[in-house]
C-alpha cells in the first residue's frame, strides 16, 4: 500500500496511491513547472530525498500479522501520520539567499510518498512504513525550493518517539496492556520475549555483526549500527502472503504462542476495552 502525504503533496494535487512516474519526476527535482537543483560544471545536481522509516514494536507486528488483529495496522498508519505532521510543522524548512547571507526559513509543508510493508527482509513479521520525504518544499512566495534537512537529521529520535507515543496510545485504546521500556519503547503484554526473539532474525543478524566488531546494540553508535545493518542486508524477495502467515503461526506455536494464546491475548484486549 502507498499514499501521498503532506501539505506540499496537496499543493501539487497529489492524493491516493503513489504513481511511479509522478514520484520519479519529483525525485529528479521536477516540481510543478520548476527544476530544482544546482548546476555545477554544466551538470545538474539534485538530492532526491530522504527515507524516514517508522517501524512498529515487534509485539505489535506479531499481533497484527500473525494473530491477525488488523486494527493494529490502522493504528500504525494513524501514528505514522501524526509523526509526519510533527515533522512538517516543526522541521520543514528551506534556505533563502538574501543579499550575501543564506537564511533558514520555515515552510510548514512537505511532499511525502509513503509505502507500508508488513515484513522484514528476513521475512519476519515487521509492520513498518517507508516515508520518502521529497527534496522539495513551497516557500511563502509560492516558489518551490530544495528542503533544508538538518532538523530531520538532528531530530530522528524525536520523530520515532512521537510515532511510538501515538501508537502506544492507540494500542491502549484498543484494549491492550503495554509494558513500557527505555525511552519511548514499549511492547504488548502477553507476547513473551521468547516469541519476539523467534521473529527477530534481522535483529539477531545485526547484533551478531556488531559483536564481531567488538560492540553491541546498546553501546554502538548510530553509524556503526547502520554499517552493520547494510552489511547484513539481504535482497528483498517476494513471498506468498498466505504461506508466510502459515509459517509464522507454526513458528509462534513452536515458541509457545499457539492459537489459544494468540486468541486470548486478543480477547483480553477486547474485554479490557469494554470494561
Amino acid at each position: 500500500p502507498s499514499e501521498w502525504q503532506g501539505k506540499g503533496a496537496e499543493e501539487l494535487g497529489l492524493s491516493d496511491d503513489v504513481d511511479r512516474d509522478q514520484v520519479r519526476e519529483l525525485l529528479d527535482g521536477k516540481v510543478a513547472d520548476q527544476q530544482l537543483g544546482t548546476t555545477r560544471d554544466g551538470k545538474l545536481e539534485h538530492r532526491p530525498g530522504w527515507d524516514v522509516t517508522l517501524s512498529a514494536p515487534k509485539s505489535v507486528s506479531i499481533m497484527a500479522e500473525v494473530a491477525g488483529d488488523r486494527r493494529l495496522i490502522a493504528a500504525h498508519g494513524a501514528a505514522v501520520k501524526t509523526a509526519l505532521a510533527h515533522v512538517e510543522s516543526h522541521m520543514a524548512a528551506t534556505r533563502i539567499r538574501e543579499g550575501g547571507a543564506v537564511n533558514r526559513a520555515a515552510t510548514g509543508n512537505l511532499v511525502v510518498a509513503s509505502f507500508q510493508h508488513g515484513t522484514s527482509r528476513a521475512q519476519d513479521p515487521q509492520l513498518h512504513t517507508h516515508n520518502v520525504i521529497l527534496n522539495a518544499t513551497k516557500g511563502e512566495d509560492g516558489t518551490w525550493r530544495s528542503l533544508e534537512p538538518r532538523a530531520i537529521y538532528q531530530l530522528q529520535k524525536q520523530i520515532g518517539a512521537v510515532y511510538r507515543q501515538e501508537l502506544a496510545l492507540k494500542v491502549r485504546e484498543l484494549g491492550y496492556e503495554i509494558e513500557v521500556g527505555k525511552g519511548s519503547m514499549f511492547e504488548i503484554k502477553g507476547v513473551s520475549p521468547e516469541v519476539m526473539a523467534a521473529f527477530s532474525t534481522r535483529s539477531a543478524e545485526i547484533e551478531a555483526a556488531l559483536g564481531e566488531r567488538g560492540t553491541s546494540r546498546d553501546d554502538a553508535s548510530a553509524a556503526e549500527k547502520q554499517v552493520a545493518a547494510l552489511d547484513t542486508r539481504q535482497a528483498k524477495v517476494s513471498a506468498d502472503p498466505a504461506a508466510l502467515v502459515a509459517d509464522w503461526r507454526d513458528t509462534a506455536s513452536a515458541a509457545g504462542f499457539g492459537p489459544e494464546d494468540r486468541k486470548s491475548t486478543r480477547l483480553n484486549s477486547s474485554h479490557s476495552k469494554q470494561s
